[in-house]
């Protein structure tokens, strides 16, 4: 996998983000501090990605219509689906760590370590490899 396309699986990715937790906020009273607080984290590296993605000349994979993640009527289900997602965005910035170099791989170490303390605030046990299964 090329950097480029390892940014573009990580933008995918912010893009379903931006999309579950307000969903996760408005529909669990509960959770919607967090839900808001993570929602305007991964917006706001969405737009950073669109922005290097754009720099590379290249046009910035798009956010899907809806996204397929299970019920989320509990505070269980919601954490399971943004544990699940925080995972998920683990492995793709893992990837791209591992493909980049310069200020594009210290962007994905940093990533890396924002996204697996992020999963732990939904719930997720502290892992020493975050991103490898």
């Amino acid at each position: 996998m090329t950097p480029t396309e390892a940014l573009q699986a990580w933008l995918a990715l912010e893009h379903e983000a931006v999309w579950l937790y307000p969903v996760v906020g408005a529909r669990l009273d509960a959770l919607r501090d967090r839900a808001t607080t993570s929602f305007e984290a991964h917006r706001d590296v969405r737009d950073d990605l669109v922005v290097r993605l754009r720099a590379r000349g290249v046009e910035p994979v798009s956010a899907a219509l809806g996204y397929t993640v299970g019920p989320l009527t509990t505070v269980d289900e919601a954490r399971a689906a943004a544990r699940s997602l925080e995972d998920r965005v683990c492995a793709a910035v893992l990837t791209l760590a591992g493909t980049a170099e310069g200020d594009v791989r210290e962007l994905a170490v940093t990533a890396l370590r924002t996204s697996a303390l992020a999963a732990q605030t939904w719930g997720a046990a502290p892992t020493a490899f975050p991103g490898l299964p």
